[in-house]
């Protein structure tokens, strides 16, 4: 591998060219590591070839400031999105650019490319005929460059940016989690405007009594799944109760908070009938006041809801029996779809392969209510 001198801002140690070299050697697309002004760093061996395609396009004239600008472009994208970015470097050719930081500045970024999406041969006509322009004797070399390329599949890219996302995260001082935050604030914003599109979609008006009524069937919902330890169903129950809270208050950001603070208690309440430690659960919702005051942003709001979450369902988990969770989970199940019936406690436990006695203790031992009343709570 070829290295150039440090720049003042970023300098490349052994343990940093080690890793350089494995991720190159690991995806087997040509890499290099440029500073802040675009000045290479460091370079795969590729780019030492006399054949390769970077170095045959500039020999044609293809100016390299071109190469800049798409390398600075990406940068400013993957940074804004707080992931590693795809974007076309030349014409048909693509690169994949994450940065790397220190302190939460940019200093450098990862430039992996150039490699293609399908074949050469599968490639426009037209698109293909631009870097024929120029010497006819040429062309063989840009034909041996371009077919030199590595290929990377549709399947295969997700997986590729996440490597190199992996990588600039190891040289970034202290690391990417901003930027990883980033990005999760930004998925979730993308769940909960889906979610609101949803609710248009439901043909009712948005007026406050409408709203109220379907933030308290959703709460039920919710409250439901978490006792099943339906982390899943939960959560995305949870996107619709931000997105019903958004659509009322989005711009009464101190009534955003009030309500936010409400749903908290409904969920930590939840956590608790589910089985977390009550000591525990009051610890939190004390924590609650004071980081809610903190934050300035519905995105942040939203993603601290969020992640207490997934706290509150964590300590669930920690505290439950798994054997009686599998068991209790088909009971539940049962009672969710037949809860119009008339159900009998014998029946339920049938369903649930358990005896009546049996069922009725693992209930209360799990849930902290009896058989009787979840159903009620239920229907």
């Amino acid at each position: 591998m070829s290295r150039n001198s440090s720049s003042d801002r970023f300098r490349i140690d052994p343990q940093k060219e080690e890793a350089l070299e494995a991720f190159v050697q690991t995806v087997a697309v040509p890499l290099r590591l440029i500073d802040s002004r675009g000045r290479v760093l460091w370079r795969s061996d590729y780019f030492k070839s006399r054949g390769n395609f970077c170095g045959v396009l500039r020999a044609r004239g293809f100016p390299y400031q071109a190469c800049q600008r798409a390398h600075k472009e990406a940068i400013r994208e993957s940074i804004r999105w707080g992931e590693a970015i795809l974007t076309r470097c030349c014409s048909f050719v693509m690169q994949i650019t994450a940065p790397v930081m220190r302190k939460k500045r940019s200093v450098a970024a990862l430039v992996a490319s150039p490699f293609l999406l399908v074949n050469p041969s599968e490639l426009e006509a037209e698109e293909v005929a631009a870097l024929y322009k120029g010497p006819e004797r040429s062309r063989g070399s840009i034909e041996k460059a371009l077919s030199g390329l590595a290929v990377v599949k549709d399947e295969g890219l997700r997986q590729f940016a996440r490597e190199l996302f992996h990588l600039a995260n190891h040289l970034s001082d202290p690391d990417l989690g901003h930027l990883m935050q980033v990005r999760e604030a930004q998925a979730l914003q993308g769940e909960i405007a889906e979610q609101i599109a949803d609710l248009k979609n439901l043909d009712r008006e948005f007026t406050p009594d409408s709203m109220s009524k379907l933030f308290y069937e959703r709460e039920k919902e919710i409250i439901t799944k978490i006792r099943l330890g339906d982390r899943g169903g939960a959560r995305k129950i949870l996107h619709q109760l931000l997105a019903i809270i958004l659509v009322q208050y989005l711009e009464n950001f101190e009534l955003l908070k009030i309500s936010i603070l409400e749903l908290l208690v409904i969920l930590s309440r939840a956590a608790a009938e589910a089985g977390a430690k009550i000591e525990e659960i009051l610890g939190m919702r004390y924590r609650f006041v004071t980081e809610l005051s903190s934050i300035q942003s519905q995105e942040d709001l939203c993603l601290w809801v969020v992640r207490i979450f997934e706290k509150l369902t964590d300590r669930i988990y920690e505290t439950r029996h798994h054997r009686n969770y599998q068991r209790l989970k088909a009971a539940l199940d049962f009672i969710e779809s037949h809860y119009r019936d008339r159900l009998s406690v014998e029946r339920i436990a049938r369903e649930a392969c358990l005896s009546p006695s049996r069922l009725s203790h693992i209930v209360k031992s799990e849930l902290g209510i009896t058989l009787t009343e979840y159903l009620s709570r239920v229907r």
